[in-house]
């Protein structure tokens, strides 16, 4: 029998798709599902005309035109037709299908290369706009590769957020547990795995769950040893590992390793085929756009909107099915025991056709670990020879070659797959991008590294050059490195074989990506955020902030800690009690230490070179804002690179600053990770925004690596033990989004003691209070003087603004003992941001700032009260607030590129809607001028967009 919380959340189905659906999430769903739909048709479309095509090839073209084309051109009318009835407002293409839909014709003869870029179209796509009188709902042009034959579209905001919203089908397999015999077996089974249990703690648990339970009957593992059986008969639902050994000369000695891989392309095609997965794929390169009221403004986030992807498609055959799948390859050695000695070497791969919220998780279609790498241990006879290292280096591609074996065919001819959303497309596999640090792209592109010549693995710069970011220099490829390595090896001597590979830092081995077609391994190599700016922060800035302010003495460092302990906690940011003596292994804690320590240290190195420190440190932290965006537009870029000429400026300042000084002056800042940022913008108009390329969400997949290590293994022999537990995880994760998707949990509600009122979310209910409790309650505090009285006249006169009627026609008047109904704004969010007002929390009272819209423009505020009023039936919310007023510039301001506030005096207090508040703003004190307030514009980067737009000129020189 249903009970009544399954009554009220009867499910409706889609137009599109027919799956069952809650009515609170069915109009973001259907607007989805929509426009995936269409994407699918046309795909699916061609993909019927290629198998009549060669069913009918022996008829004629005329006779397979009249057979395929009536129904396509119909289907294609009734899509492209402007004013058909099923059309979406504000979305609109071309209508003149034919022009994008050519007559089918037969497939090229596969090759690797077979067509120039075709981009006769794009010109003319790139010039079409929508009408005038269209332009105020179409926001978004997105244009399609050539190849795809897909007409551009032109849609909404809203429709375009829609569209990359992946909604899963329903699960295919109805009991996705099997071999598992029940639900329960399986998810005992799980709970065993992921809780990392071995044989004698796994066997008392069974033993506990058959003693108690009325489902018992459900239940049926007798013992670990069954368990152990029913993981093996499962792990045919992930692709397996395959453990296979290389040989590798090293002087007189032939030495043999064992390797352990997924083979690539069946993990390829175990995600591609996946028809809950089919949705979350995208398959064209495009160029996206963004209509700004005067012009469009080209954006990109995915690697899909990004030039690579572009340019592999452009790269393929003049066909409307040829699809490049971009890998995402990550490898890095990781410490397993306490002292290092033991080592894995996990290689992790993403697809880049696969939208980011899964791309990037660890969940089924994420990331996942796809071999280990042999570690080839360290020899005290042998380390630091350039023989040994490249012996190292060519271990590791031989082992790799183990991995990639199963494309290099694919990539040059590609492969017909039948996908999971049953259209049939030409699958063409590349190396998108190696995500790596430093030492790990060194052995991925095969050059000498930290002591060569030309260090960086993307370009020639000569070693010496490295802090100066602005010098550009030649860019390797991977076609001058297989010529520059042909040349070595027919030189007659070994000495003039050295002397072509060192001046061009190469190693004497072949690379293993040159075997893989449109995958040039220094194209691939990215900027890695994670290392380049931790380690530039925490090992060069930060180090050299400690050594100021310790040669300050005691006071000062007692100040800088106590002033970060003052620091005002925000959600999103790490809060710290003091820095100076404490280190941590935390990118995130040390990224987050670094945009609090400009407003903790901007009162204490007060010296010249204190100053130029901090400009380096501001526009450090400019420079990461910038980076980090996940979604870019020309604009950003540009300004990202005129951020980068500061940063490259105020950098010299400052080691100029230092020469002449026995603890400054010795200081080299000619390394990799500071000259990487010269590449960054590349990458990201390349690849698109960094998450897709940054090594952090891979390094983060070390964890459970560890754990394994350390509670499933008997310390002998790991690799295998490790591999086996990791196949379970991932084959217990395939079962388990199924069964999520089966369960189909409504996530759409919000919880029961929260009121959603338009913009904001409203906190835990609190009693109703008369005024004259509430006024009581603040008997000092002149911001609540004759609150009631100008809150009576404040909301007659919001209500008349807003359109609403009076109660019996007559201005408010609150009595004393009238009642004010009121939500205590404990929290509230727009997007991911928190607003507090709370006498104490954390111990602490905390009322936070936030940037308000008037009539006359924005302006900051301090929260003082926030109080819900309702009138006739409708609740109001509204905020009791100090204003807070922008200050002109002081020398210090202008150099430290600071937003100064000043709190009015208290009486100056007044009250707002809630519904006019954009964002909360994390201020900190001035803490040498009371009453005075920095922003904290680098605390994400939607306040430091947003400023820059609101103050554009305020630190022009």
């Amino acid at each position: 029998m249903p009970t009544s919380k399954d009554t009220d959340k009867e499910k409706v189905k889609c137009t599109f798709c027919g799956s069952g659906f809650l009515v609170q999430g069915i109009g973001r769903h259907e607007k989805a599902c929509k426009l995936r739909t269409a994407d699918q048709k046309a795909d699916s479309r061609l993909s019927q005309a290629h198998f009549c095509l060669i069913s009918l090839q022996m008829l004629g073209k005329n006779a397979l035109a009249r057979l395929v084309q009536p129904r396509e051109r119909d289907e294609r009318d009734r899509d492209n037709n402007p004013g058909a009835s099923s059309r979406k407002q504000g979305q609109r293409q071309d209508p003149s299908p034919d022009h994008y839909y050519p007559e089918p014709g037969p497939p090229p003869s596969p090759g690797p290369n077979l067509a120039d870029s075709d981009e006769q179209s794009e010109d003319e796509e790139e010039n079409s706009a929508p009408t005038p009188a269209s332009r105020a709902s179409v926001e978004i042009k997105r244009i399609f590769h050539p190849h795809s034959c897909r007409p551009p579209i032109f849609q909404s905001f809203s429709d375009y957020a829609a569209s990359n919203i992946s909604e899963s089908a329903a699960p295919v397999d109805p009991t996705p547990w099997k071999p598992f015999r029940t639900r329960l077996d399986f998810e005992v089974a799980e709970f065993c795995e992921l809780a990392m249990l071995n044989t004698e703690m796994t066997d008392t648990l069974i033993k506990l769950v058959r003693r108690c339970g009325n489902n018992i009957k459900n239940f049926t593992i007798e013992n670990h040893a069954e368990l152990d059986k029913l993981w093996e008969l499962s792990s045919y639902k992930c692709t397996k590992f395959v453990e296979d050994s290389i040989t590798v000369p090293y002087k007189d000695e032939e030495r043999t390793f064992k390797t352990h891989t997924r083979p690539i392309w069946d993990w390829v095609l175990s995600l591609v085929q996946d028809p809950l997965l089919a949705p979350c794929f995208v398959w064209d390169a495009e160029k996206a756009y963004r209509y700004d009221g005067d012009t469009y403004i080209r954006f990109c986030h995915e690697p899909w909107t990004a030039d690579a992807l572009w340019a592999a498609q452009s790269a393929l055959p003049k066909h409307p099915l040829a699809k490049p799948v971009g890998l995402i390859i990550y490898a890095d050695k990781s410490k397993l025991s306490t002292f290092g000695t033991e080592k894995a070497y996990p290689v992790i791969a993403r697809i880049a056709n696969i939208r980011v919220h899964i791309r990037n998780s660890t969940q089924f279609g994420g990331g996942q670990i796809v071999g280990h790498q042999p570690v080839v241990k360290e020899d005290a006879k042998e380390n630091n020879k350039a023989a040994f290292s490249t012996f190292k280096n060519v271990v590791w591609h031989t082992a790799f070659w183990k991995l990639l074996e199963s494309i290099e065919h694919h990539s040059k001819t590609g492969s017909w797959t039948k996908c999971g959303d049953e259209v049939l497309r030409w699958l063409w596999p590349m190396i998108l991008i190696l995500a790596s640090d430093y030492e790990e792209a060194c052995v991925m592109a095969l050059i000498r590294g930290l002591q060569a010549l030309y260090p960086c693995p993307i370009c020639f710069v000569p070693w010496q050059d490295q802090s100066n970011i602005l010098n550009k220099h030649p860019q390797r490829s991977q076609q001058d490195s297989e010529m520059k390595l042909q040349q070595a090896r027919a030189c007659r001597t070994a000495a003039e074989r050295e002397e072509i590979l060192k001046d061009n830092s190469l190693r004497d081995a072949e690379n293993v990506f040159w075997r893989i077609a449109n995958s040039d391994p220094h194209k691939a190599c990215s900027f890695d955020r994670l290392h380049a700016y931790g380690g530039l922060w925490t090992d060069h800035i930060f180090a050299q902030i400690k050594l100021r302010v310790l040669e300050k003495g005691r006071p000062a460092i007692i100040k800088i800690d106590e002033q970060m302990s003052s620091m005002p906690r925000w959600r999103g940011l790490n809060h710290f009690d003091g820095v100076m003596n404490i280190t941590f292994n935390d990118g995130s804690k040390n990224e987050d230490i670094a945009k609090m320590m400009l407003f903790v240290a901007h009162n204490v190195l007060v010296d010249a070179a204190g100053v130029k420190l901090l400009q380096f440190l501001r526009s450090f932290l400019e420079l990461n804002m910038y980076v980090s965006l996940e979604v870019h537009t020309t604009d950003t870029i540009h300004a990202g690179e005129h951020e980068l000429t500061v940063f490259s400026e105020v950098a010299k300042a400052y080691i100029d600053a230092c020469q002449g000084t026995e603890e400054y002056g010795k200081k080299n800042w000619n390394f990799p990770k500071i000259h990487s940022h010269q590449h960054v913008f590349d990458d990201i108009r390349n690849k698109g925004a960094s998450r897709n390329f940054g090594t952090k969400i891979s390094e983060s997949m070390h964890g459970p690596i560890r754990n394994i290590y350390h509670r499933l293994t008997n310390f002998k022999n790991v690799t295998p033990q490790l591999i086996k537990h990791d196949h379970r995880r991932a084959v217990g994760l395939f079962i388990r989004e199924q069964l999520d998707l089966l369960d189909a949990p409504d996530d759409t509600d919000c919880p029961e003691d929260l009121d959603v009122l338009s913009n904001i979310l409203v906190g835990s209910k609190q009693k109703a209070v008369p005024f004259t409790v509430l006024e009581e309650k603040m008997p000092g505090d002149v911001a609540f003087t004759r609150f009631r009285v100008r809150f009576g006249d404040f909301l007659s006169d919001f209500l008349q603004a807003h359109n609403y009627n009076l109660p019996n026609g007559k201005r408010i008047r609150f009595e004393k003992d009238d009642l004010v109904y009121y939500d205590h704004l404990g929290n509230w969010t727009s997007s991911a941001d928190y607003l507090r007002c709370n006498p104490s929390f954390h111990g602490q009272s905390r009322y936070d700032a936030a940037l308000v819209k008037t009539t006359d423009g924005h302006i900051f505020v301090q929260l003082i009260y926030m109080f819900c009023c309702k009138v006739e039936k409708k609740v109001h919310p509204f905020a009791l607030v100090l204003p807070l007023d922008i200050r002109a510039l002081t020398r210090k301001d202008r150099l430290l590129r600071t937003y100064r506030l000043q709190a009015k005096p208290r009486k100056s207090s007044e009250f707002i809607s809630a519904h006019t508040i954009i964002r909360g703003v994390l201020l900190a004190p001035d803490f040498d001028n009371f009453g005075e307030y920095l922003i904290v514009d680098i605390a994400d980067t939607d306040i430091s967009l947003r400023l820059k737009k609101l103050y554009p000129d305020r630190f022009l020189q």
